[in-house]
């Protein structure tokens, strides 16, 4: 498994989507955002969340985590999906309702969303972490729902519609919530 997540990252379609829009944008949006916090933080006088340096610890390992369900999700996307993640890159050929898109229609979400907590716990900021990734999550779902899902309707159409009644959009619910089998 890691070998396929390992040439998933450096497949070129995923290389330059990590080139043209993580690094010139995400990353510097980022930094801004932890100037934000940080000036919040003082503002209001919010306190550390962790002690030195168990929030680099912590962060290292979230960031880790994150990096690998960010990854598995991409890699699932490229290999089931038969394209890219991203419709700038050349999306997927094929809906992909297996692995984890069983669960939730948008699992990349959620390395994404440790990936971003982790440079809160680094910052050691609260109001990164209990103000600000929610407002950015909340924004990204929004994103979701009005932009990507009815280009996915128009692609895939019954088949999406139908995967959109079956998967909730982020958090999977009927993992945790199943009938029990009779």
């Amino acid at each position: 498994m890691l070998t396929s997540l390992l040439r998933t990252f450096f497949r070129s379609e995923i290389s330059m989507m990590v080139a043209k829009v993580y690094i010139p944008v995400l990353f510097p949006l980022t930094f801004l955002i932890c100037l934000l916090a940080v000036f919040v933080d003082q503002t209001l006088g919010l306190s550390p969340l962790f002690p030195a340096p168990a929030n680099l610890i912590i962060a290292g390992v979230t960031f880790v985590t994150g990096a690998f369900l960010w990854l598995w999700t991409y890699e699932q996307l490229s290999r089931l999906g038969e394209g890219s993640p991203s419709p700038t890159a050349g999306r997927t050929m094929k809906l992909v309702r297996t692995g984890i898109y069983a669960y939730s229609r948008n699992p990349s979400l959620f390395g994404k969303l440790l990936g971003f907590l982790a440079v809160g716990f680094a910052l050691n900021s609260m109001a990164f972490c209990f103000i600000l990734t929610p407002l950015l999550l909340t924004g990204s779902l929004i994103e979701k729902v009005w932009r990507q899902e009815p280009q996915l309707v128009e692609i895939f159409g019954d088949e999406y519609l139908q995967y959109q009644k079956e998967v909730p959009l982020f958090i999977p619910w009927t993992y945790f919530f199943r009938k029990k089998q009779q």
